[in-house]
């Protein structure tokens, strides 16, 4: 066997400032937005008269947009085709986009257009009067006329998105499109309206009178500044950037309620946890701020209180790598589509094993890359799984589709890279290959990523950082079930130090919990994870490292949601689901990265790991050939 030590870590990923909105059953619904001809311009400066009635289409469509929510960014795809579909002579259905955001001057909107290769017509809302007499909530959201002007529908494009940053692999319905079918046959739409999933839109006005009890300069700013433009600025993944008075301000209440429900920052773990390392929470009274902010007429304040703008460290972040590996070529990642989890096979030229401290991956095109992760490879697997493909690298989902020999780490938006402690590295084995998977997620338009890493190796190295883990085979969920529950446990055989946590599960995935059940009775909570989300994936460092003696049982509780209720299903009707590597299968793992000072315990440790991990996965599989003999889920 390798002498080179497992260390998977499933990290990640990447940040969307999103909302849902409800039904707005406390809302004046409007039930004809056009009850007079209003007379528009596109962006490209086309008169578009919007009648009251219309004799020549028998349904038309307003779908409000933006340029800068990642939501409406992913439909334009969709809304292109449904225009070619559409924006005929001889169609009785006639499609509009709304451009929802007053601010964007209509060269900005133009430009916008050309990179997303968007043709249909695009009207300028300017003083927002369109936005008004639709009563437009949130972006996108999707409006259809009858050919009375009677609005008929109002809600979502299709139920890819379902709450809050979750997004199904594909949509298994098209609202908008049998919304306007059921019109054209002369039909009740089924359901009139239903929620939309997007981002709010909103307009906003400041203060003249700078006097308020919260201000930008003073109240606002100094929470941005220390917890949000690390990643929203420019150049990096946020999706828009929130380093000024007019960033913040049109975005207002978009941004109190992402931080109000915890989606941002992203922090998955609860926050008794606060002995890991980089925790990115707000408190109460930090949130109580954003939202009296957003509910009032957002005053900006005196520049004289203004603070300065984080300085961030230009190239590398801890300087000068000791290694650069890059992508081979260049990955065409496509306007839309399922998500993919890509991986690159790049030989590693180093003359001895190395100790590796940290590493500090660089997107490429960072509108698209949602995490990655950095496994090696001594056996030449993953060159085998490459060979098959004619594209650059080749297509797996969670794992890399080999057993690695290693792992150097990963990235996910909001990271920085912090070294090991004083002497510690995981080993990168002479003659290795790195794989490194990017997990891409369609922007709208083609982007082409060359992503890289750089890597610090230890100058001393002392001891070697190593993987444990608990994971269970057990997974047989059925249909409808919303509380399926599971265990994995595993006993230390060796004193060890514990330096991370990294909790993995597929979709299904509700919530894990991780406990140390010590030899002389005690316990100690190791995670509390009250909602897994699998697109906020993320390696948890423990600030203070903590030793286990031999003996103790860490034991990892998970909940499972097979129900239509949940988001993220990728079935509806939802279907019988049991462990494996795929989309529509589950998983339960917990990683564990430590050390130990016994250098010559780790191999068995690992060996002894490693035999259980594949004797379990021989049962489960031999469980699975007996429970559905014809290959296929009962």
């Amino acid at each position: 066997m390798s002498t080179d030590r497992i260390a998977i870590v499933p990290l990640a990923l990447f940040s969307l400032a999103l909302v849902g909105q409800g039904l707005y059953a406390d809302e004046t619904k409007p039930t004809k937005p056009l009850a007079e001809n209003i007379s528009l311009l596109d962006a490209t400066g086309q008169i578009h008269s919007l009648a009251t009635i219309s004799k020549k289409k028998q349904a038309r469509v307003f779908v409000f947009v933006t340029g800068e929510c990642p939501i409406s960014r992913s439909y334009f795809p969709l809304l292109g085709r449904l225009d070619e579909k559409w924006n005929t002579p001889d169609s009785p259905v006639s499609l509009q986009a709304v451009w929802a955001d007053v601010t964007d001057s209509p060269a900005e909107i133009r430009k916008f257009a050309q990179e997303f290769s968007i043709d249909l017509p695009i009207l300028v809302d300017r003083d927002g009067e369109l936005g008004q007499r639709f009563g437009t909530k949130i972006v996108p959201e999707a409006f259809v006329l009858d050919s009375e002007g009677q609005l008929v529908y109002r809600g979502r494009i299709d139920d890819k998105y379902r709450e809050i940053g979750r997004k199904r692999p594909e949509a298994t319905e098209n609202t908008l499109e049998e919304a306007v079918a059921a019109v054209v046959a002369g039909q009740p739409v089924n359901s009139a309206e239903v929620a939309a999933i997007g981002c709010y839109y909103e307009s906003y006005g400041p203060l003249k009178d700078e006097v308020a009890d919260i201000t930008y300069t003073r109240d606002v700013a100094p929470i941005l500044f220390a917890n949000c433009v690390q990643c929203h600025r420019e150049g990096e993944v946020g999706p828009f950037p929130l380093v000024t008075y007019e960033d913040a301000a049109k975005r207002a209440r978009q941004i109190a309620r992402v931080c109000d429900s915890r989606l941002m920052p992203p922090w998955k773990v609860a926050e008794r946890h606060g002995e890991f390392e980089g925790q990115r929470t707000l408190t109460d009274k930090q949130i109580a701020t954003l939202k009296q902010w957003a509910a009032t007429n957002r005053a900006k304040g005196d520049l004289a209180e203004m603070p300065e703008l984080p300085k961030f460290p230009e190239g590398w972040y801890l300087g000068e790598p000791d290694l650069i590996v890059e992508m081979p070529v260049e990955f065409e990642v496509p306007a839309d589509g399922p998500d993919l989890y890509q991986n690159f096979v790049i030989p590693i030229d180093i003359p001895e094993d190395k100790y590796v401290a940290t590493v500090e991956f660089k997107p490429g095109a960072a509108s698209v890359v949602h995490h990655s992760l950095l496994y090696l490879d001594k056996n030449g697997a993953a060159r085998k799984l490459d060979e098959k493909t004619p594209e650059p690298g080749y297509g797996t989902f969670g794992g890399p589709g080999f057993l690695p020999t290693g792992s150097i780490g990963g990235w996910s938006p909001g990271k920085m890279p912090r070294k090991l402690p004083e002497g510690l590295g995981r080993l990168l084995g002479k003659g290795s290959d790195l794989v490194m998977q990017i997990h891409y997620h369609p922007s709208g338009k083609v982007e082409k990523d060359r992503s890289k890493v750089g890597i610090y190796f230890v100058d001393k190295p002392k001891q070697e950082a190593f993987a444990l883990w608990t994971s269970s085979f057990l997974h047989d969920i059925p249909p409808g079930e919303n509380d399926y529950k599971l265990r994995a446990a595993y006993t230390l055989t060796e004193d060890v130090t514990m330096l991370s946590i990294i909790p993995h599960m597929h979709l299904l995935g509700q919530t894990m919990n991780v406990v140390a059940e010590l030899p002389d009775g005690s316990t100690r909570d190791l995670l509390h994870m009250p909602q897994w989300d699998f697109n906020w994936q993320d390696e948890y460092v423990y600030a203070e490292p903590f030793e286990l003696p031999k003996g103790t049982k860490i034991v990892s509780y998970a909940t499972y949601d097979n129900s239509e209720d949940n988001p993220s299903n990728p079935s509806s009707p939802p279907e019988r689901v049991t462990w494996g590597e795929g989309t529509n299968d589950e998983m339960l793992y917990c990683f564990f990265l430590v050390t130990t000072e016994d250098k010559d315990a780790i191999q068995p440790m690992v060996v002894d790991r490693l035999t259980r991990e594949g004797i379990d996965r021989a049962a489960a599989r031999l469980r699975l050939k007996m429970a559905y003999p014809s290959g296929k889920l009962k």
